[in-house]
């Protein structure tokens, strides 16, 4: 499943992933995603992968890799949090997908991040 995180800013789409993630629960990330794209001119993403476990298919991964290329180019920044090597090892490969700036910030860094993210630097 996943939450939104930073509702109350219109400048950063806030994401927080927990347990597994399936193809539904990306379907409805996609459509977050898309209203609140609607509401600001190239927010920044944060995107928190602290509680991630994994996905629950090949659907699930062929649907957050469809989402990553169809938003290539609509955020400005995009902070990818967690705490998992190989979730850090995924935000390098994620780079190529994207043309935002992109950088990996540690589970204690999420302050950081958000600012970071945000146009209010």
């Amino acid at each position: 499943m996943f939450i939104e995180t930073q509702p109350e800013r219109s400048d950063v789409v806030g994401i927080a992933c927990e347990g597994k993630l399936s193809e539904s629960d990306l379907k409805q990330m996609h459509t977050l995603l898309h209203e609140r794209l609607a509401a600001a001119d190239k927010p920044g993403l944060v995107v928190d992968l602290t509680k991630f476990e994994c996905y629950t298919g090949l659907a699930a991964m062929r649907e957050d890799l469809k989402m990553d290329t169809a938003h290539r180019n609509d955020f400005s920044r995009i902070a990818v949090v967690g705490d998992k090597t190989w979730q850090e090892w995924g935000t390098a490969f994620a780079k190529a997908l994207t043309r935002a700036e992109m950088r990996w910030f540690n589970t204690n860094e999420m302050t950081e991040a958000v600012e970071w993210t945000g146009r209010d630097q």
